[in-house]
């Protein structure tokens, strides 16, 4: 049973470890037919009105940052279907601790009159 276990762990960690190189290896073919040298996602780079963030492809500045955090700041919004969802998560849970709480009461009840 256990050389069992141990060749299933080692098929398993074999193909992840095929998986992961194949993901490593379609990272840097797709970074070379796009042109770009730099590996990664996320790049940092100086400019001259101070560090931009290149995310995917798409540039960002700290002005932009700034705008976006505003937007969410302001944006006060009343979620009525989230709130309806937590209200209802309450009162189902209230409600089927209730009845367990019956039932397993009556359970109880039922085999204390079989101990006599």
């Amino acid at each position: 049973m256990a050389s069992f276990f141990l060749k299933c762990f080692l098929l398993v960690s074999l193909l992840l470890f095929g998986v992961l190189l194949g993901m490593e290896q379609a990272s840097k073919n797709m970074n070379h037919m796009q042109g770009r040298e730099e590996a990664g996602a996320f790049q940092l780079k100086s400019a001259s009105t101070g560090v931009e963030a290149e995310i995917l492809g798409t540039s960002l500045t700290r002005e932009d940052l700034k705008h976006k955090q505003d937007t969410l700041e302001n944006a006060n919004e009343f979620n009525v279907l989230g709130d309806l969802g937590a209200a209802l998560s309450r009162w189902l849970s209230s409600f089927i601790q209730a009845v367990l709480s019956f039932v397993l009461t009556i359970i109880t009840a039922f085999l204390s009159l079989f101990q006599s």
